[in-house]
């Protein structure tokens, strides 16, 4: 079959496409032009990461995978990474989640900066993610339980209803006198019957109020402006001084108090001594039970200060001796010296 030159090109132009992407993909997975560094790490599921998957360091892509093969009990995943890329002996490997809606990757870790580099072909350290099944039995339970708390709520709600409903029809009649009731008080408030209504009512109280609003509000203004005694008490910054003072002076006052009782606690002084000193408090009661003991004495006119008190004669004879004296001097000085002798000695003997 002879081909026109037309067909023969466009043949090998769909050839040449085709070939082509036979190409990019064979050179993607198997990377003949970019011999990479191989690894492998076991993990336990591989759900959803496929071979030609991204390997990806801290998020940055860094390599693909190239294998996954399934053993005893584990499934070995096999990978390669870009040269420079440095692999920790500590650095983890794990199935991350590109996006919610779907897409895996192998994800690896730094690894810490003082832990050696991992060789080639070494096994990487592992860490169990949950996978895209994993978290579809999650939501799954959550759901189940989600609607198990509805149909709970709707129970639950179905019997309180009903408990309501049951306390509403045995309570009609108190229900309905009580609505009644609360309209006739609200009719009576809207007639201005009663006390309350006359508050709620009566403009000229709301006019009162008002007025004394502005009142206080006036009173207020003239005590900022420092007028009157209480505005000035308020603002003048001398008093406050003064009276800051004064608080000191009260302070120190009662500093020195303090001292002064501390003293006489610790028996210090002449009140001291009185106060915590047993033989002074015996001592004054001894001498106040003598001077109770003498006035008893002077009242019952015992000793010689009671016949001076009590007894007349005694007084008699005194004035009587003063009257003899009064004139016996007024008789001296009529007389002479010697007589004046002569006078005393006849008298004292």
């Amino acid at each position: 079959m002879n081909l026109s030159h037309e067909a023969k090109v466009g043949l090998f132009f769909v050839l040449g496409v085709i070939l082509f992407g036979l190409m990019l993909e064979v050179g993607n997975r198997w990377k003949i032009f970019d011999r990479g560094i191989p690894y492998r790490t076991m993990l336990s599921s591989t759900t959803g990461l496929k071979q030609g998957d991204a390997v990806k360091l801290a998020g940055v892509e860094v390599g693909t995978i190239t294998l996954i093969k399934v053993l005893d009990d584990r499934v070995q995943v096999d990978f390669e990474v870009k040269p420079g890329t440095r692999i920790k002996q500590d650095t983890v490997a794990g199935i991350r989640m590109s996006s919610m809606l779907g897409g895996q990757f192998l994800g690896l870790t730094f690894g810490s900066p003082a832990s050696p580099d991992l060789p080639a072909g070494s096994t990487v350290k592992s860490s169990e993610s949950a996978g895209v099944d994993a978290l579809m039995d999650s939501v799954g339970g959550l759901t189940r339980e989600a609607k198990q708390m509805v149909l709970d709520l709707n129970r639950n709600q179905n019997q309180v209803m009903g408990k309501i409903a049951g306390m509403l029809d045995e309570n009609r009649a108190v229900l309905h006198e009580s609505l009644t009731g609360l309209a006739r008080i609200t009719a009576k408030i809207d007639r201005g019957d009663g006390s309350l209504a006359m508050l709620l009512n009566d403009k000229a109280l709301y006019t009162n109020a008002a007025a004394l609003t502005g009142r206080l509000n006036d009173i207020s203004a003239r005590i900022e402006r420092g007028e009157g005694t209480l505005g000035r008490l308020l603002n003048e910054e001398d008093l406050y001084h003064e009276g800051l003072a004064a608080v000191k002076g009260m302070g120190d006052s009662m500093k020195s108090f303090s001292e002064t009782a501390r003293r006489i606690n610790s028996g210090e002084g002449t009140v001291g001594k009185l106060v915590n000193d047993p033989a002074l408090y015996n001592e004054l009661k001894e001498t106040i039970a003598n001077l109770k003991e003498i006035t008893r004495k002077i009242n019952e006119g015992q000793g010689t200060v009671g016949r001076l008190v009590n007894d007349d004669t005694l007084y008699r004879d005194a004035v009587s001796t003063l009257k003899k004296t009064e004139k016996t001097m007024e008789g001296l000085q009529d007389a002479g010296p010697i007589s004046v002798i002569g006078s005393v000695i006849g008298t004292l003997f």
